[in-house]
């Protein structure tokens, strides 16, 4: 990290949305330049630089809470505002021009403007407005997290949209989108530029997992992604281009309350690390600019609780002397204040209705880890937090977080009450943001509840409810085409055949699986979604329509979890349904297949910390070229990342002996028709479990003693 940046504060305003802070083109080369900012007050406030202080040029009245906040015009200098479904059109100094319905139903969560041309998304719907006026419509069917215009010939724009089935897609007036498939969900999307240039065919992508790609329109208007931080991190929250010192640099700003800064990568490299900073809590916009000092280009943040901060070039030196000067200033203003609040002591107080309800604003997210098949729960507040305490309906185990300083107390629950998990987080001074860990049990849904109240008003309690779907699995990033019923392969099928409707069945998924798009995609009178496990790699298909539903899986496990619910709801509704499954043999090997590489990566992992932990014990490690071998030696140089993984999960091996043993008891069930215990299955695979051959495990899952006859094979669907 070579770049030395230093944090001034500019100012603070309400609790802000992602992408409400936009900074206006300069008025001359390397001048400061002016930014906009809105918040859930309603109020837009323009800052700039007036007589060496940032003030507020700008600010307008109270009003509904405002969700997205863009720039356009021609020299980009009129500001566009989205609160509910109204978009509002100001100039920067402060002069409304504009005020139009968009008639949509729900409020806009992402909205663009490129020249007459302007973007509005609602949930899962995209409208484009060509001067006010309805020019065509997208129902995407997902959510949609953001959204761009490029120009394109004559008239025509590319809309590009971020959904959420794990896709980008553009549309080009009324034909049908291109879609490119991501390995995670896109959050947000950003124009590159170069200076106040902004690129025709590049955009920057940033996902829920944390990664970074360019996006490239080609010529042809195929479209490509390369991507440039393809690690996992935390949710990316904004990003920008821009030249801070040396060439062009990627600036991110992610959930968790990072701010980066990487340099642009040439062909066929790595972006390099120039500078990383934490706000603790997280970030709502980050921008390139020259913002608080004419000459130093700076990097302009916006947290959620309404922290407005620069990240600038300019030498601490010159920082500190016009801190100095700034701090005599800010003591006669004190002075001021606090004369001002001697003179309103005097005066008779109004009494204030002690009935008004006071809300809490939170900001809460809960993502699927793939690595090891747990979730990220991170909640914050405007305020210092005081206690978050969680309830849970069904079985959850809470992990440790080690950015999580808060003290945990945990109460005895009765499950015969609904209460499998209570815990209460309560945390230190001045905590804004709080990440917490939580692993589900696979097959058993439920509701996580969670309750938090803050340090300023500790009266006011806000709930958030969350579902747990039943099985931990992800959307797959594209079509399998291969799995289709009858075809020979190793995938157990379930079928469903009775009087519901597609929408119907749709609901009904959505208590087992997660993510489940808020409308069906239908083709052909056929839905279809795919899924791969987080923690083994197995995958799932589901094909259903009016009557009739298929599954087809690789792990029995989530066949028969699917085929429990799914049944359950029917019964429930009075639905009578005609259930068939059949089981392939070869399913048992592909699925043992696929766990036996991570059992021994546990195995041996768990076997070198035993080893390093007796070393210590034994006072071996201080002269380890004398007193060990060459393998221990290794062993030694390689113990903080040994350490490492093993604090990652160090119940891996358990977790892994538990898959294997649900899937015993659940091939007894579809297989043989009998039901087992999870004590019986352990005793019976422990021996096979230990000597870890593949072999052996294997023959205990085809011992045919005692068994019944195989269902048979199952019809296609008319």
């Amino acid at each position: 990290m070579t770049l030395p940046l230093s944090r001034i504060d500019y100012a603070a305003v309400g609790v802000t949305s992602r992408g409400t802070t936009k900074i206006f083109p300069p008025s001359e080369h390397r001048q400061t330049q002016k930014f906009a900012v809105a918040d859930h007050d309603g109020i837009l406030h323009v800052y700039g630089l007036k007589k060496g202080e940032m003030q507020v040029l700008f600010k307008s009245l109270p009003g509904p809470k405002i969700n997205k906040l863009v720039l356009g015009g021609t020299g980009r200098d009129k500001i566009y505002i989205a609160h509910g479904n109204t978009v509002k059109g100001y100039t920067k100094k402060g002069k409304l021009f504009l005020e139009f319905d968009t008639n949509l139903i729900d409020p806009i969560t992402a909205l663009y403007v490129l020249g007459p041309d302007l973007a509005a998304c609602a949930r899962d719907l995209c409208h484009r407005y060509r001067d006010c006026k309805d020019a065509d419509s997208y129902l995407a069917g997902e959510t949609l997290y953001d959204v761009v215009l490029l120009p394109a010939d004559n008239t025509i724009v590319f809309v590009i949209l971020a959904c959420g089935d794990c896709a980008i897609r553009v549309l080009h007036g009324t034909k049908t989108p291109a879609i490119l498939r991501l390995s995670s969900v896109p959050t947000v999307l950003s124009l590159c530029r170069e200076g106040d240039v902004e690129s025709k065919e590049r955009v920057l992508v940033g996902t829920m997992d944390g990664k970074v790609g360019l996006l490239i329109l080609q010529g042809n208007k195929t479209l490509r992604i390369t991507w440039l931080l393809h690690t996992t991190h935390s949710e990316v929250t904004s990003l920008d281009t821009y030249e801070l010192q040396d060439g062009l640099d990627i600036l991110v700003g992610r959930q968790d309350g990072t701010v980066e800064v990487y340099a642009f990568p040439e062909e066929d490299t790595v972006p390099s690390l120039r500078f990383r900073y934490n706000a603790n809590e997280s970030i709502s916009a980050v921008g390139g600019g020259i913002i608080g000092a004419a000459g130093y280009p700076e990097v302009l943040v916006t947290t959620y609780s309404g922290r407005i901060f620069g990240l600038t070039t300019k030498p601490p030196g010159l920082l500190e002397a016009d801190q100095n000067d700034g701090l005599m200033k800010l003591r006669a203003e004190i002075q001021g204040l606090q004369e001002k609040l001697n003179e309103e002591k005097e005066v008779p107080n109004f009494s204030v209705d002690s009935l008004a309800p006071l809300i809490l604003s939170v900001n809460h997210r809960m993502i699927l880890n793939r690595e090891d098949a747990s979730y990220s729960l991170s909640v914050e507040l405007d305020t210092p937090i005081d206690n978050i305490l969680i309830q849970s309906d069904t079985p959850i185990e809470l992990l440790d977080v080690e950015s999580n300083s808060a003290v945990v107390s945990l109460s005895a629950c009765n499950p015969r009450d609904g209460n499998f998990v209570v815990a209460t987080y309560r945390c230190q001074v001045n905590t804004n943001h709080l990440d917490m860990r939580l692993r589900t049990i696979e097959g058993q849904p439920g509701t996580l509840q969670i309750y938090v109240t803050s340090q300023v008003q500790p009266k006011c309690c806000r709930r958030i409810c969350i579902p747990i779907s039943a099985l931990s699995l992800h959307m797959r990033q594209h079509e399998l085409e291969d799995i289709e019923p009858n075809n020979g392969g190793p995938f157990n099928e379930l079928k469903l055949i009775g009087n519901f409707t597609v929408a119907e069945m749709h609901a009904w998924l959505s208590f087992a699986l997660p993510d489940v798009p808020e409308r069906p995609h239908l083709e052909d009178g056929k839905a279809t979604l795919t899924y791969v496990s987080s923690f083994i790699g197995t995958l799932l298909k589901c094909i259903y329509k009016k009557g009739s539903a298929i599954f087809l899986g690789e792990n029995i496990s989530s066949i028969i979890i699917l085929r429990d619910i799914l049944t359950r709801e029917a019964t429930k509704r009075k639905i009578k349904l005609d259930v068939f499954c059949d089981v392939a043999e070869g399913s048992i090997s592909r699925v043992l297949e696929l766990i036996f590489p991570q059992l021994n990566a546990a195995h041996d992992l768990i076997t070198k910390v035993k080893i390093l932990n007796a070393l210590e014990e034994w006072e071996l490690k201080e002269n380890p070229k004398e007193n060990l071998c060459t393998e221990y030696q290794e062993l030694i140089q390689k113990e903080t990342d040994i350490k490492s993984q093993m604090s990652k999960d160090n119940e891996i091996l358990e977790r892994l002996h538990a898959v294997i043993t649900d899937l015993y008891v659940d091939w007894e069930r579809a297989k043989r028709s009998r039901r087992i215990s999870s004590k019986d299955a352990a005793e019976k695979l422990s021996a096979a479990l230990k000597s870890r051959e593949l072999a052996q495990l294997l023959q205990v899952f085809i011992d045919t003693s005692n068994t019944v006859p195989a269902p048979s094979s199952v019809p296609s669907i008319i």
